[in-house]
């Protein structure tokens, strides 16, 4: 059974997005809660552009302008928590 290329593609924006946010913070969060929040981010990007958010801006299926603008807010965030949780 062949895999959809939009799977391949949102695959490829997770762990990219992932990678570059571990890159810019390395220390918090850790890398899983990373990933975990890159894996969000796509979904909430795909929710936004099947409800018509950005749909001009598509690649195949796939919305990556949403699904970079939603991971870009989701990793600030995550970083922002986790080291306001730090002792300083």
């Amino acid at each position: 059974m062949p895999v959809p290329p939009v799977f391949v593609l949102a695959t490829l924006v997770i762990l990219l997005g992932t990678q570059l946010a571990y890159v810019v913070a390395p220390r918090a969060p850790h890398y899983l809660v990373r990933l975990a929040l890159s894996a969000l981010a796509v979904l909430v990007g795909e929710a936004a552009g099947l409800a018509g958010v950005g749909a001009r801006l598509t690649i195949g299926e796939l919305h990556p302008v949403n699904d970079l603008a939603v991971l870009a807010v989701l990793q600030w965030a995550g970083t922002r928590w986790v080291r306001r949780e730090q002792p300083a």
